[in-house]
């Protein structure tokens, strides 16, 4: 019975600690998805827009971007972007229709703002970052579409990128219980 139990309480630690280890994120609106995955202090935001719909129907690119809610952070660096998004400036004002230009937030918050990129299907910005205790968990995103020349597009997107599991989770945790199940069901023909 002590083996049973054993087993059973490692395969509910292995299902817990695969649950716990769903480090992902992500939010769709007016067709374009945003997924944020998150590994230590590294943040990675991917902007799938290749099927934009509603008032981003007309939007083809994307001049600044802001995440905040992140805990803390003394520093970010922002170690890879689209094109040349990687020479956008780094500010810890809020953003607003003016780009980085609103009340500041410094260590809890981040804008990225510079020459426009076009829009395309999988854009991936990546974020490092140090000091602190940074929460990239539920980052809160902000996000800035033109359309042509200056024109902004639709509205400005505010909202958090909320956490989800991944499938392979619920896939992992699924396999866990049914070998807890079926060891239970061979105990009890043992027994």
């Amino acid at each position: 019975m002590k083996t049973y139990l054993r087993k059973a309480a490692l395969g509910l630690a292995l299902a817990a600690g695969v649950a716990a280890g769903a480090q992902a994120g992500t939010l769709t609106y007016q067709g374009v998805t945003f997924t944020s995955t998150w590994s230590g202090k590294l943040l990675t935001l991917e902007i799938d827009a290749a099927n934009r719909t509603g008032d981003w129907l007309e939007a083809s690119s994307i001049g600044a971007l802001q995440l905040k809610d992140l805990g803390t952070f003394s520093d970010v660096t922002l170690v890879s972007a689209p094109g040349i998004a990687t020479n956008w400036t780094l500010s810890s004002n809020e953003l607003n229709a003016n780009g980085c230009a609103g009340g500041g937030h410094a260590g809890s918050s981040l804008c990225f703002s510079g020459d426009r990129v076009a829009l395309t299907d999988n854009m991936v910005f990546q974020f490092s970052f140090s000091g602190g205790a940074p929460n990239l968990e539920a980052p809160h995103l902000k996000v800035n579409f033109f359309g042509d020349g200056e024109r902004k597009v639709g509205s400005l997107l505010s909202q958090a990128i909320a956490p989800v599991p991944e499938p392979q989770t619920y896939a992992l945790m699924l396999g866990g219980l049914g070998v807890m199940g079926f060891m239970a069901r061979r105990k009890r023909k043992q027994g």
